[in-house]
């Protein structure tokens, strides 16, 4: 495969039994990448269905950071179809957001691209909606997906807001993928290595609060701490509500230091 010249997005459509129609993704590669070394892959979760950007624009807000050549990584974003809450409805094959991209959007970079083929090359950014994908994912795939970062993300909601029925069809199935009700089937999984970076809050802190008045962030923190389950926090972060540098450099720093 012809990747052209560096710093320039590579563009894909993927066809897939997990979602209706082509999707795209888009691929930013390091200066240096050669296909000579594997890389790690940043999978960049969106908040948007395809690649609307009411919310900023992930991948590009990282190339402004020049993070793809900081931290030698391929990054990647995928579209889905419908808004992302990266899980697989109930009965329709066609959404089926966390097969996706476990089954249908790793594969391909790691068969096109010259990427680790284990848990350690991959990881996961996310906020919001994506944040909430971000742990959803790893949680519910704690042997695929080696890392994890999420901020200003609603780890703790209850019942189907903001689409989220239209992903999961239903409440049992919308269990099924849950942070919150993860972290405790999963505890064994996250209990000697830190794979988890959980910072800041903004609109899901007092302004959106959990089920019991409270923030997300602090008390998903108090869940795992719990639960003893190791990871990195940091409640400083605050930041609009959307992709931006400011929460988006020390998050991906916290995230690159444990895969050291």
């Amino acid at each position: 495969m012809n990747h052209g010249c560096r710093d320039e997005v590579k563009t894909h459509f993927l066809e897939s039994e997990y979602q209706n129609g082509r999707q795209e993704v888009r691929v930013l590669l390091p200066d240096k990448y050669d296909g000579k070394k594997k890389h790690k892959v940043l999978y960049v979760l969106p908040v948007e269905a395809g690649f609307n950007r009411v919310y900023g624009y992930g991948l590009g807000v990282l190339q402004e950071m020049n993070a793809h050549n900081g931290y030698d990584l391929i990054m990647v974003q995928m579209g889905f179809e419908k808004e992302p809450w990266f899980g697989d409805h109930a009965v329709n094959p066609g959404i089926r957001q966390a097969s996706y991209l476990k089954k249908a959007v790793v594969p391909f970079i790691e068969t096109n691209y010259s990427a680790f083929g284990s848990p350690e090359g991959r990881l996961l950014f996310g906020f919001s909606k994506s944040g909430w994908g971000a742990f959803s994912l790893i949680l519910t795939y704690p042997d695929f997906f080696g890392y994890a970062a999420a901020w200003d993300a609603p780890l703790l909601l209850e019942g189907f807001h903001f689409g989220m029925q239209a992903v999961y069809g239903t409440m049992e199935q919308l269990i099924r993928y849950h942070p919150g009700l993860l972290v405790t089937r999963q505890q064994m999984a996250f209990q000697d290595k830190t794979r988890l970076v959980l910072t800041g809050e903004k609109d899901w802190g007092k302004g959106i609060p959990t089920p019991s008045g409270g923030s997300h962030t602090v008390e998903m923190h108090e869940l795992l701490e719990h639960n003893m389950i190791k990871h990195y926090y940091d409640n400083r972060l605050s930041a609009p509500h959307c992709w931006h540098k400011s929460w988006m450099v020390p998050t991906l720093k916290a995230l690159m230091n444990l895969t050291k």
